[in-house]
């Protein structure tokens, strides 16, 4: 009998201490979060990404801290105006891309990051990193839409590169226009896993439509 209670007494603390971890890590993840939306600097941007990797350093079977890194320093490359400075905020990016990928690689959430590194990179050259890097992208995109054809942000991106696409490769405005509004669908269906998981473009594909009318 002491024995069944001792086994039993163990399983609730290891119930308990898996929750407060979780839950920990959620506060933690929910932070930066917000700390990445709000941000308006490259240095604002700069400490949502050191959050994350430590975030990530922390709880190494977790793929969503490394995602969000990697996204934060997209986004703090868009904000510099240095194009060695750009690659160099695009590449501490891809290092977390990778690790990620390494953990879920079947992660369509992941592929679409992946795409969306690759527009990152043209804007650095356009002229120079255009054809390669679209073709890139497309690809990561199609890849994620094979792995979860209802996740919108795939549709979004897809619409982005045509946005952006000349009109004489195939782009322009009206070339987007199908994708947007298979996006808009897509969003209007999606309900994120978690309130940590990642719930971004919508607002951007509504804009963007809104010139249709």
């Amino acid at each position: 009998m002491k024995k069944h209670i001792l086994l039993f007494s163990a399983a609730i603390l290891f119930v308990l201490n898996t929750f407060a971890q979780s839950s920990s890590f959620e506060t933690a993840m929910a932070k930066n979060l917000e700390l990445m939306r709000s941000g308006k600097t490259a240095e604002e941007l700069q400490q949502a990404a050191n959050g994350f990797e430590r975030i990530a350093a922390a709880e190494q079977k977790e793929w969503l801290p490394l995602y969000y890194a990697a996204l934060t320093y997209i986004n703090i490359s868009s904000k510099e105006s240095d194009e060695n400075k750009k690659d160099q905020y695009l590449d501490k990016g891809q290092e977390h891309l990778n690790k990620a990928l390494k953990l879920v690689p079947k992660e369509s959430e992941l592929h679409v990051l992946q795409g969306y590194l690759h527009l990152a990179r043209i804007n650095v050259a356009p002229m120079a990193r255009g054809m390669k890097y679209s073709g890139m992208a497309t690809e990561a995109f199609e890849m994620a839409k094979s792995l979860n054809p209802a996740n919108p942000r795939v549709y979004y991106m897809l619409a982005n590169t045509k946005y952006n696409t000349p009109k004489m490769f195939g782009g322009g405005p009206e070339a987007a226009r199908p994708y947007l509004e298979q996006a808009k669908e897509k969003y209007e269906a999606f309900k994120p896993a978690t309130a940590i998981a990642p719930n971004w473009g919508e607002k951007q594909v509504l804009s963007m439509l809104e010139q249709y009318r």
